[in-house]
């Protein structure tokens, strides 16, 4: 899901719930006195849908949701839907300033860092080959996530490192130099997948390398 996507979500989100919260009425029962007030509640059937899609946005989210999905599992009161309300609104302002984009960055950076070890293992146990092809399938799936952000979709349904790096470039992310770069990068990765006899484990070693520094220069 793209940024501007997970906001309008969230806007729908919040803009459902102040329609939710102007339902408000009095839960309370005849005669009985309350301290610190008599409750209030707002339309069940309102409520439900919108706290269905509430939880929905917390699956979209994955792991992200954390710090919020228990807030959205309440029952049914005008107290608690300005809770919600107030949450949504965090949440939005979190997404607006890009804390959780970099939060999802820092994430899938990891995720690649441990797999490119796995390829610098596999190079200095002499299994370069397997370290190519690992490298390689790394840098696809980042410039994959990355390509995914651009506001004019790849229109192939199986686009390849090519079609990526030739988006990113039109959409000026990256400058010829660098799309010249990747191009080189994803070469080795191709060599090894094809066990091309001129490969070295020297051009591999250098590929892993040159993909590290990459994914940490371009998150």
């Amino acid at each position: 899901m793209t940024k501007g996507l997970l906001l309008k979500t969230i806007r729908c989100l919040i803009e459902e719930g102040q329609q939710v919260a102007s339902t408000k009425f009095d839960a309370g029962r005849g005669g009985v006195q309350y301290h610190g007030g008599r409750p209030t509640g707002v339309d069940p059937r309102a409520f439900a849908k919108w706290q269905a899609g509430c939880n929905n946005l917390m699956r979209l989210l994955g792991d992200l949701s954390a710090p919020w999905k228990n807030v959205f599992s309440g029952n049914n009161s005008h107290a608690y839907t300005t809770i919600m309300l107030g949450t949504l609104e965090a949440i939005e302002q979190v997404v607006n300033d890009g804390l959780l984009i970099s939060i999802e960055d820092m994430v899938r950076a990891d995720s690649f860092s441990s797999l490119l070890e796995q390829a610098d293992f596999l190079d200095r146990q002499g299994y370069f080959l397997a370290a190519g092809v690992l490298g390689r399938a790394v840098l696809e799936e980042h410039l994959r996530k990355w390509a995914s952000s651009l506001p004019a979709p790849i229109p192939k349904s199986h686009p390849t490192i090519n079609d990526f790096k030739d988006a990113l470039y039109k959409d000026k992310k990256i400058t010829n130099a660098v799309m010249q770069h990747i191009g080189a990068m994803a070469a080795v990765g191709n060599d090894a997948a094809h066990n091309k006899p001129e490969l070295t484990k020297d051009s591999v070693s250098g590929m892993l390398r040159d993909v590290r520094e990459f994914i940490g220069k371009y998150p």
